[in-house]
């Protein structure tokens, strides 16, 4: 994979984590930051 190809990879995973957050908020409630693996304890 070049670095161009992994790059754009990387992009298309972040919008689609981004849609989850998104849909997530919007089904049971909160910011789509709430949802972020990242805000994980």
């Amino acid at each position: 994979m070049t670095e161009a190809e992994l790059e754009a990879f990387e992009d298309a995973m972040d919008e689609g984590a981004e849609a989850v957050r998104e849909a997530l908020a919007e089904d049971l409630g909160g910011d789509p930051d709430d949802y972020s693996s990242s805000s994980r304890s």
